[in-house]
């Protein structure tokens, strides 16, 4: 769960949809004879260039990867931080953890919001609202597998509710504002996406 110095507002979370998947590019050629001018000009031969091979896809189908968090840059570092509290957010909606353990390792606040939401799940419950909002991400610090950002967010109101639909006020949590933390992440070559190792938010 992501420490804000009180453990109820890590159970926060809405969907939000996250597109961007990339088309390859496809380039045409062609070429043609000269004829006589009574003779019908060939048609033009095209041919399409391959294209780069496409990616697996990642994450859940309503809320897949996108192509921009998949690439070993600065660019992609943010695009898939900013992918993974979609994740979270999701929960709002979809009581499914499995997203967040499948795209982080050793990442002790990950493994918090993933067993929250099971434990809630599994008794029933419910959220409403709790999105977090990305104020402003630091410029990425590259190292060579691995990349490291300072974030700046919000959080809105959480109510959580039992599986009869009332309001569990214990579990519930207010809107919390300019919390200030830190991630880490690192890349994973076989599945070509970053691994969240470290989130932190308080």
């Amino acid at each position: 769960m992501i420490d804000t110095g009180v453990d109820d507002v890590t159970r926060r979370w809405t969907l939000r949809l996250v597109a961007g998947l990339a088309a390859g590019a496809v380039v045409l050629s062609g070429c043609s004879e000269r004829q006589e001018a009574n003779d019908t000009l060939p048609e033009a031969d095209a041919s399409v260039s391959a294209s780069e091979p496409e990616l697996p896809p990642l994450g859940p189908p309503d809320l897949p990867m996108p192509a921009e968090a998949r690439t070993q840059d600065a660019a992609g570092a943010e695009a898939f931080v900013r992918y993974y509290i979609d994740l979270i957010n999701r929960t709002s909606t979809v009581m499914d953890a499995a997203p967040l353990r499948e795209f982080s390792d050793a990442c002790a606040d990950c493994n918090r919001i993933a067993s929250l939401v099971e434990e809630d799940a599994a008794a029933g419950r419910q959220y409403n609202d709790g999105r977090i909002v990305i104020k402003a991400v630091g410029a990425p610090l590259m190292r060579e597998a691995a990349a490291e950002m300072a974030v700046r967010a919000e959080v809105a109101a959480l109510t959580v509710k039992d599986a009869t639909g009332a309001p569990l006020p214990d579990l519930s949590s207010p809107a919390y504002a300019d919390l200030n933390g830190g991630v880490a992440i690192k890349w994973n070559a076989i599945k070509q996406t970053w691994i969240m190792t470290v989130l932190t938010l308080e």
